[in-house]
């Protein structure tokens, strides 16, 4: 582990060993961070069964399957500063993707705050996909895509290169094992912004930390590809504490400094592990030691910058 996520780990264990759990994610224990600086929800996922099919949904039981609304989102944010959301594709059927836009740009007519949406698109079908993004462009919502990883898809980087057109992010939900050929595609694009999703899913339940370290840092040098806080509490056991994730946190503030990473919620998929409050006050606690500047970057300033919000 690195000389600053070790000390920083030392003192946050410390200082719950001090405070004890409740104290530091209680809500009034997260006012007393950051939460008066508003906050861009990058990573909201919402759904209505009724209106759409998501295959991976079924059979997954609660408390997943079942219709998460924004009225939903909103209660369980309460108190907490969420001034502007990124809706992210669902995994609906896949043939049902402009739908999808479609639904989500009609929430936002009615709810401002949701600002821009990260949708799916079939990327593989390359140059011939032109006239569908066209499409789908005239929907104003979207500010980019997002579609299961590719590499050596010669269709998959043919979309890419059309992105540029539309001023779009691509955003990709992958693990440190595909880091690699990953970097290798980014390089053939250097003037697309490039979103990594989840902190590339560490293996935090294993303390696999190393691993996940040394391929992340290649990407301190690439200065188009972003890191989204997010997710992570999926990643880790049961009883986790908050020292088990500062080390996760500090290796992507390393890597991509304060102006390329940024937060996101990751709900309602994050219920499997925890409630949204818990993590946004987390996130208060892993961000404690950054500037008022730097705490402005990663809550609100960078994610309005690269969507465009």
């Amino acid at each position: 582990m690195n000389k600053r996520a070790f000390i920083r780990k030392g003192m946050l264990a410390s200082a719950t060993l001090a405070v004890g759990p409740s104290s530091l994610f209680s809500f009034e224990g997260a006012r007393s961070f950051s939460s008066h600086i508003p906050v861009v929800d990058t990573h909201l996922h919402l759904w209505d069964l009724s209106e759409m099919d998501y295959p991976w949904l079924k059979g997954k039981g609660l408390p997943l399957e079942k219709n998460y609304s924004l009225a939903d989102y909103r209660k369980a944010t309460k108190g907490f500063p969420v001034s502007k959301m990124v809706f992210v594709e669902c995994g609906r059927a896949p043939e049902q993707y402009l739908q999808e836009v479609d639904w989500v740009q009609g929430l936002s007519g009615k709810n401002l705050e949701i600002a821009g949406m990260v949708a799916y698109f079939p990327l593989e079908k390359g140059a011939a996909a032109q006239e569908d993004m066209e499409k789908m462009a005239e929907r104003n919502i979207v500010r980019g895509i997002r579609k299961s990883f590719m590499p050596g898809n010669s269709g998959y980087f043919q979309g890419i290169a059309l992105m540029k057109n539309f001023h779009w992010v691509c955003e990709v939900n992958i693990g440190h094992e595909q880091l690699g050929d990953f970097l290798d595609m980014v390089k053939k694009f250097p003037e697309q912004v490039f979103i990594l999703d989840h902190m590339v899913n560490p293996d935090i339940r294993n303390q696999d930390w190393n691993t996940w370290e040394k391929a992340l840092m290649p990407f301190a040098s690439q200065d188009r590809v972003y890191c989204k806080v997010s997710g992570i509490l999926t990643r880790t056991s049961w009883n986790w504490e908050l020292p088990d994730i500062q080390p996760y946190f500090d290796t992507v503030l390393e890597v991509f400094g304060p102006d390329r990473i940024m937060y996101g919620g990751d709900w309602p998929v994050l219920l499997r592990a925890e409630t949204l409050h818990r993590w946004i006050t987390s996130f208060y606690a892993l961000s404690k030691a950054l500037s008022m500047e730097e705490k402005r970057k990663l809550f609100h300033s960078n994610a309005e910058l690269v969507y465009r919000i």
